[in-house]
Order: structure tokens, then C-alpha cells, then sequence
């Protein structure tokens, strides 16, 4: 059977390619070699959406996102756990709050809605943040947060209901050509033609383009998250604390619609490959962080 697209990769980019695809009455196929949908990065992210980047392709896209997402139980009836609750980066050294609001004119040229704020300003949005030596703290109100797996599942049944066909338990061992254009895709499974295909496969997107002598330069780095029980609503945006301790270049954390609180930090020096172990490091280098 012909397609007009092949996506490789049921995930967080694979999935939204299906349904607007399918809904512009494209015959798509998407193959994934989980047994559903959404069962690599997608479900072990924890949920933020920011459009406080640094360039404007990265601002404009996530601009989009975060409309689609904020309007997504409007528009498509799901409920998908979306909050408006903003990010913020706190500073507590003189170069990191020159280095934020230097970059806030760029932000600002591209169009992002994000300001200053002074540190008792930002105490009343983040109750008990640390004051001691706090100098004030950007902050981007229409960034938000939603859940990976609602969202995910949402977009899953409503690709399926725009005719998207999913294949799982299915592994990409190779492609044939034309020339420059693939003709068809290969699985331990089958044989599918295509006119056009997309790489959505996340960590292994550098394995599929291998296939096709394309170097793609995807190098997966592992972090690790904790979670809370769920608690009253205390504090709104997800806090961004850029002073490094041993072992964590940041550390990060927000409290999300069900009430938990959900933190991480960014592993420094970075832990490459793909590990999906829980450590007990982990929860000692948080403790550092906080």
C-alpha cells in the first residue's frame, strides 16, 4: 500500500505531524517500535511549555505551540491539564541578571511577553522563594504546563479519527531509493511506499538517518525528574534557578495541575546516552540544589 507520508516515531513530534497531516487528507503512516503510542521521551517529560528561547525559530514555533495548547480544550474538547502558570528565572548573581535582561531585548524583538520583576514582586508569585541575595527574577506569564500523556493521548485519537494509520511493534531496518528520493520504507515487518518520509524517531533519529548515510547530529543526555505527592496550590510558575552546585548545572521545578511538584536539574558534567534508571544521586544532588 502507497502513503503519501511515513513517520517514523510515535512520540511528541511524530504524533502532531499524524493528525495535521491526515486532516489536510493526507494517506499517512506511522511507524513505532513501542507497543503505543508516546512510550519513549514523550512520557517521561515533565510537562513544561515555554517560549523563553533565545532565537526566533525557536520563539515563533513554541509561540504556536503554547496557542495550540492553551486553546486545546476549546477547540478539540479534551482536557489536556494546561495551565497559563508562566516560567520565571530567578537571579542571585550580578551577571546572571545583567545576562537575563540583555536578553530580554531580544525576546522582546521576537515578540515574547516577558518582564522583570523585582524580588518582592516575585516573592508574591512564589511564595517563600529564597530572598537572601534574590535580585529580581524574569518572567514569562503565557508559558505553561500541561500533561505529557493527556496530550499525547489526545492527539493520538483524534489522528486516528482523521484516518492516520498506526503501525507498533514495528522496527525501520532500511529504505529503497530512487535517486535521492525514498521509495519505500523497510520493517522486520513489511514493506511500505511513500513519497515522502519524516524522522521523528527521537533518540534514535541519528540511527535512522544513518541508514540513509545522513549524519544527524541527535546525542540523547539523560535527566532525571521527582515528583511529590499532590498538595494545595502554593506557588504558580516554574522556577529556574541557574546557580550551579556539584554535579547540576540548574535546577529547576514547578508545581503542575494535579498539585505535585515536579523538580529536576540538569546534570553537569552531562550524562549522554539513554538511561532510564532512577538513582539514588539524583535525590543528593537536588537536596544541593534547594
Amino acid at each position: 500500500m502507497a502513503y503519501d507520508v511515513i513517520i517514523i516515531g510515535a512520540g511528541s513530534i511524530g504524533i502532531p505531524a499524524a493528525l495535521y497531516l491526515a486532516e489536510q487528507n493526507q494517506k499517512v503512516l506511522v511507524i513505532e517500535g513501542e507497543h503505543g503510542p508516546g512510550q519513549q521521551n514523550n512520557k517521561k517529560a515533565i510537562g513544561g511549555v515555554r517560549a523563553t528561547h533565545s532565537d526566533f525559530g525557536k520563539i515563533s514555533v513554541c509561540l504556536r505551540s503554547i496557542e495550540i495548547f492553551r486553546t486545546w480544550q476549546e477547540a478539540r474538547g479534551d482536557d489536556i491539564g494546561w495551565m497559563s502558570n508562566g516560567y520565571s528565572y530567578p537571579a542571585y548573581r550580578p551577571e546572571d541578571a545583567q545576562a537575563l535582561q540583555d536578553l530580554m531585548k531580544i525576546q522582546h524583538s521576537f515578540g515574547l511577553n516577558i518582564r522583570w520583576l523585582s524580588p518582592e514582586e516575585y516573592n508574591e508569585i512564589v511564595p517563600g522563594i529564597n530572598m537572601d541575595g534574590l535580585l529580581g527574577s524574569t518572567y514569562s506569564p503565557e508559558d505553561g504546563s500541561c500533561s505529557p500523556l493527556l496530550i499525547t493521548s489526545a492527539l493520538y485519537f483524534h489522528a486516528l479519527k482523521a484516518g492516520a494509520e498506526f503501525r507498533f511493534n514495528e522496527e525501520v531496518t532500511g529504505f529503497s531509493q530512487a535517486g535521492d528520493k525514498i521509495t519505500e520504507v523497510i520493517t522486520n515487518k513489511g514493506r511500505y511506499s511513500c513519497n515522502q518520509v519524516i524522522n521523528a524517531a527521537g533518540n534514535h533519529a541519528r540511527e535512522i538517518g544513518a541508514m540513509l548515510n545522513l549524519d544527524i547530529p541527535v546525542y540523547p543526555d539523560n535527566h532525571e525528574a521527582g515528583i511529590t505527592e499532590p498538595v494545595a496550590p502554593f506557588f504558580g510558575p516554574m522556577v529556574i534557578d541557574m546557580r550551579k552546585e556539584p554535579g547540576s548545572a540548574n535546577f529547576y521545578f514547578y508545581q503542575n495541575n494535579e498539585g505535585q511538584v515536579v523538580f529536576c536539574i540538569t546534570p553537569d558534567p552531562p550524562i549522554l546516552g539513554i538511561d532510564n534508571r532512577s538513582t539514588s544521586e539524583f535525590c543528593r544532588f537536588a537536596a544541593n540544589a534547594c
